[in-house]
C-alpha cells in the first residue's frame, strides 16, 4: 500500500511537474509574445524541405496581413512599396548566393507608408542548396521618419544660410533671385515660381523673374493689377495663400497657374519694414499639395529675400542720401557766396566813401536786396527744421484762394520782372473759400511761382489758374521752361533735389522750396503734382486742397450742429498721415499729427485730442505701449483711440479690444471708416 501509494504520490508528483513545465512554457512564450510586439519584431521561419514559410503573428501585424494567412516570397514582395521591390530583391537573391542579408525598406500597409529592418540567417547543405532560414523583421518607422526628418532638417540649414550669404554679398538682390529660385525648387521637389515685384509708378505688379512655364507665357503674364490671380490678391492683402488640388478645384484665382499645370501652389507675400516689395511663389506639377515644413521653407526664403530687398533699398537711400547732401552743402556754399561777394564789395565802396556820394544809396540797395536774399535761404532752412520735427502750427482761418493768389503774386511779381518772365493770371469768377493759414498758404503760392521764374529762360511766358473741381479747388501754375525729365518727376519734391544741377543758374536754390511746398500742403490736406512732356517743354505744378466745410457740402451749416473735433494721428508713414489727413479734414477735423509714439503722448497734453488714430507697428514705443499711457493720462481718459492695423476681420477687432481701443480699422483707410469712427465721437 506503501508503495502503491508512493507510487500514486510519485505519479501525481509527476503529472503536476508536467502541468507545471507547460504552464511555465506558455508563460515564457507569452513574455516572448509580448516583447515581440513592445518591439515591434516580428520573425519568420523558412522550410525548404517542407516548402512552409511560417510568420509570426507580429510579422503579420507589422506587413498588415491577416494572421494565419498563407505567405510566400511573391505575396510578400507585394506588401513592399514600388520603388524599393528591385533593390529588396537585389539582396534576398544576393543572400540566396551566401551574402549577408541585413536591410531597410518601406512597406505599404493600408496605403501607409512604414519602414522595416530585416535581418535573416539562411541555412545551406554541403553542395550549397538552400535548407531554409531564420529571419527578423522590425518596424522601424519613428526612428527612420525622425532621420530622416533630421536630414531633411540640416539640408534645409544648410540651404537657407547659402541662400542668406548670397543674398548678403549681392548689389543685385533681383538679378539673383532667378538663380536661388532654382536650387530651392530642387530642394522641394517642385517645377515652377514666380517673382512679381511692385511697380510703384504704374501702382500694379510686374514679373521679374520665373521658372516652370513657356516664354510666351512669361510675357502674357508680365504684369498683374492687384487683386488678380493669387499674386495679385497676395499683394493686395499681404497675406500668403496656398492653394491644393488646383486641377481640381473652381477657384477662379488660380486659373493662371493651373493653365500652366500646376497642381499646388503657394504664393507669399514680399514685406520689410511695413513695405510690400512684391510676391514670391512656388508650384509643384508632380503632386496635389505641398507639406507644412516645405510652405516653412518657402516663407523663410521670402522673408530673407525682402531682408535683402530692403537692405538694398536702404543702402540706395543712404548713396543718395550722401549724394545730395553734397550737393546740398556745394549749393548752399555757392549761394551764399553769390551774395556775400557783392555786400563785401559794397563794403569797400562805403568805406572808401565814407558812405557818401551819388552811388552811396545804389550801394546800400544792393547790399539790403543781397542780405534780404541770404535771409530767405535762412528761413527755408528754418522752415524745413521746424516741419520735420513737428513745431509749426496752423493759424487757420476761412480764406478765399483769389486773395491768397493776389498776394503771392505780388511778392514774386519781381523776381518775375528780374528774370524776364511774363505771368498770365486766370482768376476764378467766384470765391473759392478754404480752411487755412494764409502766411503758409501765400508762401506755397509763391515758391510755385518763384520756381517758374527760376527754370524759366528769359522772354518766358508763366501762368497760375484756379478752379472748383467737386469739392476741392485746384490751383495751376504752369510755364514754357527747362521742363522736367521723366526720371526726376517722382523726385522734385524730395528736400535738396533740384532739375538744373548746374551751379551756373544765378538763383539756383536750395532745393528746398518745392519740399516745403508738399509739406506745408500735407499740413493742409492738400497735394501737390508735378507734370512735365520732358526737357524743354516746360512744366506744371497742379495743388489741390478741400473747400471749406460748409462750401464744399453745397452751404453753409447751422451754427453748433456740429464742432469740429480735434484729431491727433500717430504715425510714423509720411503717406499713410497724409491721407489720412486728408479725409479727416475733409470731415472738417481739426488734425495734429506726430510721427512717433513719444511724440503723440506728449502731443495729448497739450492739444487735448477728442479722437487719436495709432499705429500699432510705430517702432520704439508701439501703439499698444502708447495707449495705455494715454488712457492713464487725465487728458486721455476720454478720449477715443483707434487702432490702425494692416489686419483686419472680427479676431483683429477683439484682439485690440482686449488691448483697451475702442475701434479698429484696417489700412488703408476710407472715408466710409472716418465718418464710423465720427459719429461713434457723436
Amino acid at each position: 500500500m506503501t508503495k502503491a501509494g508512493g507510487d500514486a504520490e510519485e505519479q501525481n508528483d509527476a503529472s503536476g511537474s508536467a502541468d507545471s513545465t507547460t504552464a511555465e512554457s506558455w508563460r515564457q512564450w507569452e513574455n516572448f509574445a509580448r516583447a515581440q510586439q513592445l518591439g515591434q519584431i516580428g520573425w519568420w521561419r523558412l522550410d525548404v524541405t517542407r516548402n512552409v514559410l511560417t510568420w509570426s503573428a507580429e510579422n503579420y501585424r507589422i506587413f498588415g496581413q491577416p494572421i494565419g494567412a498563407p505567405q510566400t516570397y511573391e505575396t510578400f514582395l507585394e506588401t513592399v512599396h514600388p520603388d524599393d521591390r528591385a533593390y529588396v530583391h537585389e539582396r534576398w537573391t544576393a543572400a540566396l548566393h551566401g551574402e549577408p542579408y541585413d536591410i531597410e525598406h518601406r512597406v505599404l500597409v493600408d496605403g501607409r507608408e512604414k519602414w522595416v529592418r530585416e535581418k535573416a540567417c539562411l541555412e545551406f547543405d554541403a553542395t550549397g542548396a538552400l535548407l531554409g532560414g531564420f529571419g527578423v523583421t522590425q518596424d522601424i518607422s519613428e526612428r527612420k521618419h525622425a532621420e530622416i526628418a533630421l536630414q531633411w532638417g540640416v539640408r534645409r540649414n544648410e540651404l537657407l544660410t547659402r541662400i542668406a550669404a548670397r543674398l548678403l554679398q549681392s548689389s543685385d538682390v533681383q538679378g539673383v533671385v532667378e538663380e536661388l529660385c532654382a536650387e530651392v525648387m530642387q530642394f522641394l521637389d517642385c517645377q515652377a515660381f514666380f517673382n512679381y515685384l511692385v511697380d510703384e509708378e504704374g501702382g500694379c505688379l510686374r514679373l521679374n523673374a520665373c521658372a516652370g512655364i513657356p516664354e510666351d507665357r512669361a510675357r502674357e503674364i508680365e504684369w498683374l493689377d492687384y487683386g488678380v490671380a493669387i499674386c495679385g490678391t497676395v499683394a493686395r492683402d499681404r497675406e500668403r495663400i496656398v492653394a491644393d488640388n488646383i486641377s481640381v478645384g473652381a477657384d477662379p484665382r488660380t486659373a493662371i497657374v493651373a493653365s500652366c499645370g500646376i497642381k499646388a501652389y503657394c504664393c507669399h507675400p514680399l514685406i520689410a519694414q511695413g513695405r510690400l516689395m512684391g510676391t514670391l511663389s512656388f508650384g509643384a506639377k508632380t503632386r496635389p499639395a505641398f507639406t507644412d515644413a516645405e510652405i516653412e521653407v518657402m516663407q523663410a526664403v521670402s522673408q530673407l529675400v525682402s531682408m535683402a530687398m530692403a537692405r538694398l533699398r536702404m543702402e540706395q537711400a543712404l548713396l543718395e542720401a550722401d549724394r545730395r547732401k553734397d550737393e546740398f552743402i556745394a549749393t548752399l556754399a555757392h549761394e551764399l557766396r553769390n551774395p556775400l561777394a557783392p555786400i563785401r564789395t559794397g563794403l569797400l565802396v562805403l568805406k572808401r566813401t565814407g558812405g557818401q556820394g551819388p552811388n552811396a544809396v545804389r550801394v546800400q540797395e544792393m547790399m539790403e536786396r543781397q542780405v534780404d536774399h541770404i535771409v530767405r535761404l535762412v528761413d527755408d532752412l528754418l522752415e524745413v527744421s521746424r516741419i520735420r520735427s513737428g513745431k509749426i502750427e496752423l493759424k487757420r482761418e476761412r480764406l478765399d484762394l483769389r486773395d491768397l493768389m493776389d498776394q503771392a503774386i505780388e511778392a514774386s511779381q519781381q523776381f518775375l520782372d528780374a528774370n524776364g518772365v511774363s505771368l498770365t493770371v486766370v482768376r476764378p469768377d467766384e470765391p473759392l473759400m478754404i480752411d487755412g493759414d494764409p502766411v503758409r498758404l501765400v508762401q506755397v503760392i509763391a515758391n510755385l511761382l518763384s520756381n517758374a521764374a527760376k527754370y524759366t529762360p528769359s522772354g518766358g511766358r508763366a501762368e497760375i489758374a484756379a478752379r472748383r473741381v467737386g469739392s476741392q479747388v485746384e490751383l495751376t501754375v504752369a510755364d514754357n521752361g527747362v521742363g522736367i525729365p521723366t526720371d526726376m518727376l517722382p523726385h522734385v519734391f524730395d528736400l535738396f533735389a533740384q532739375v538744373d544741377r548746374t551751379l551756373g543758374r544765378a538763383q539756383g536754390g536750395l532745393g528746398i522750396g518745392l519740399a516745403l511746398v508738399r509739406k506745408l500742403l500735407r499740413l493742409h490736406g492738400g497735394l501737390v503734382e508735378a507734370r512735365s512732356d520732358g526737357p524743354g517743354k516746360g512744366s506744371t505744378f497742379v495743388v489741390r486742397l478741400p473747400l471749406a466745410l460748409g462750401v464744399a457740402q453745397g452751404g453753409p451749416q447751422p451754427q453748433g450742429s456740429r464742432s469740429a473735433p480735434r484729431v491727433l494721428i500717430i504715425e510714423d508713414d509720411d503717406d499713410a498721415v497724409h491721407s489720412l489727413s486728408m479725409l479727416l479734414r475733409a470731415q472738417g477735423a481739426n488734425v495734429r499729427t506726430a510721427f512717433d509714439g513719444k511724440r503723440g503722448v506728449e502731443a495729448v497734453q497739450d492739444f487735448h485730442p477728442e479722437v487719436v488714430f495709432i499705429d500699432l507697428g510705430l517702432a520704439g514705443m508701439d501703439g499698444y505701449e502708447a495707449a495705455r499711457r494715454i488712457r492713464a493720462m487725465p487728458e486721455g481718459r476720454d478720449t477715443i483711440i483707434v487702432a490702425l492695423t494692416r489686419w483686419g476681420g472680427e479676431t483683429a477687432r477683439e484682439h485690440v479690444k482686449k488691448a483697451g481701443f475702442d475701434l479698429h480699422i484696417a489700412k488703408p483707410t476710407s472715408m466710409g471708416d472716418i465718418e464710423r469712427v465720427l459719429d461713434f465721437r457723436r
